[in-house]
């Protein structure tokens, strides 16, 4: 068991290796919604085959990352006013600063993604399979390696580079949004923490996503 984490170590580590590398390389931006939910869903499927091969491997199954739906109350009276007070923080906020100090950046436009109203399900699709479901099974995933391998020293760890990682992801969105990426990602992995639970991150990500696209087809669909 302890050969099959160090070896999902590995795994990670070269993951997130490639991961910064495309990025820093090539920065790529997204072309079309179509184009970013093919990938989204390969993603999604290759990440649920490897996590579940490497919890196997380890004794343990993807439910021991905590799948269990949490309650109505959880839901709404927890869930809903924190995932508002995070979108507004980050984008209203957080984003405003970062404008100040760093200035606009080296974004690529994504306004043309949010023209067509009747793509609107592709983008659904998206935040839920993408950011709901694939970022917070690989969050949670990586999280619970580093701390069976080394302790809670191993998930500070864990958090402050998967935070880098997950930042340097949105770096077609310009600096200011890198960060802002890499706050969310950090405010996600505590969702996942407080109650060793992957569903709870994975239902605020997935609204928090859902929220953004609602506010971009706000901000560009007129155009």
């Amino acid at each position: 068991m302890k050969r099959a984490l160090w070896f999902s170590l590995v795994v990670i580590l070269a993951w997130w290796a490639y991961a910064v590398a495309r990025q820093l390389l090539a920065t790529p931006s997204p072309r079309d919604v179509q184009q970013i939910l093919l990938h989204v869903c390969v993603k999604a499927a290759g990440f649920a085959l490897v996590v579940t091969v490497l919890m196997r491997a380890a004794g343990e199954r993807i439910g021991d990352l905590g799948v269990r739906l949490p309650t109505a109350r959880e839901a709404i009276v927890i869930g809903v006013p924190f995932t508002l007070a995070l979108f507004v923080f980050t984008n209203i906020v957080l984003n405003s600063a970062l404008a100040a100090i760093l200035g606009g950046g080296s974004s690529r436009s994504i306004a043309h993604l949010f023209r067509d109203p009747a793509q609107a399900p592709l983008w659904v699709l998206t935040a839920v399979i993408g950011g709901g479901f694939a970022e917070e099974l690989e969050r949670a995933f990586i999280l619970t390696r580093f701390e069976r391998l080394f302790g809670r020293a191993g998930l500070v760890l864990a958090l402050t580079l998967s935070t880098i990682v997950f930042g340097l992801g949105h770096l077609y969105q310009g600096p200011a949004g890198a960060i802002s990426a890499g706050f969310t990602g950090l405010a996600m992995a505590f969702v996942y923490l407080r109650r060793r639970r992957v569903m709870d991150a994975m239902l605020v990500h997935a609204a928090f996503d859902l929220l953004g696209i609602a506010a971009a087809y706000a901000l560009y669909g007129r155009g």
